[in-house]
């Protein structure tokens, strides 16, 4: 499968994206109480943070500037993180999915990264990188259809989007009980470095490992106007 940066979203500080390839994952894979500690005091974090300060965070800070270049509300169109904060606060505990799922979350809550999380054989052919050039639609996971402007940043394969603005994942690429095989994606903002984001992805990994013996992890980093192939 190829990966291709468009050029056109270094205009919007996206230098580079990080991706992760996890092969052989176990959405239902026991997590291990050490991982389970780690998600309650991230719990806690999230339902006693000051949200301000929260926004005020150079990571957050990126992608609100980054929604805003491209003429969307931060306000209207949160980040990911401080909308999952929200969705804690209002339940009142973390969301527990899948452990794929949960193990990304934390590491979100963690380093206050957008983390795109996909079933990889749901997706078909290549991934662009991108910004949209054109109207269209998309289908979040557990909502209705968004409006896609031209300028928004997206990525996407041969048979739709698969996430938009960074905010929303595809319902279409969602993580379900049978998925054996996850890609994650951090495109990150002018304000993350390379590295920071491959220490999220490394923390992944780590969690994965400890309750998924047969997980197979592999990085890589695509600059903007580039291509690459993900090893199969």
């Amino acid at each position: 499968m190829r990966l291709l940066a468009n050029e056109s979203i270094a205009g919007l500080g996206i230098k580079s994206i990080v991706v992760g390839t996890a092969r052989n994952v176990d959405p239902k894979a026991p997590l291990p109480d050490a991982f389970l500690k780690k998600q309650r005091e991230m719990e806690d974090w999230a339902l006693g943070c000051d949200m301000s300060e929260v926004l005020d965070h150079p990571v957050v800070q990126g992608y609100r500037d980054l929604l805003q270049s491209v003429g969307r509300s931060a306000k209207r169109n949160p980040p990911t993180v401080p909308a999952l904060i929200r969705n804690i606060q209002h339940r009142g505990s973390i969301p527990h999915i899948n452990s794929i799922i949960d193990i990304y979350n934390v590491e979100s809550l963690r380093s206050l990264l957008a983390i795109g999380g996909h079933d990889l054989d749901k997706v078909h052919e290549w991934i662009e990188f991108t910004v949209s050039k054109e109207e269209g639609v998309f289908l979040p996971i557990l909502s209705t259809e968004k409006h896609v402007a031209k300028t928004d940043y997206v990525y996407r394969d041969a048979e739709g989007i698969m996430a938009w603005l960074d905010i929303r994942d595809g319902e279409r690429y969602k993580f379900d009980d049978e998925t054996g095989n996850a890609i994650f994606i951090i495109q990150g903002n002018a304000n993350t470095s390379v590295g920071y984001r491959l220490e999220a992805l490394g923390r992944i990994r780590d969690d994965m490992v400890t309750c998924m013996p047969d997980v197979e992890f592999e990085t890589y980093v695509i600059h903007a106007g580039e291509g690459l192939e993900l090893r199969e």
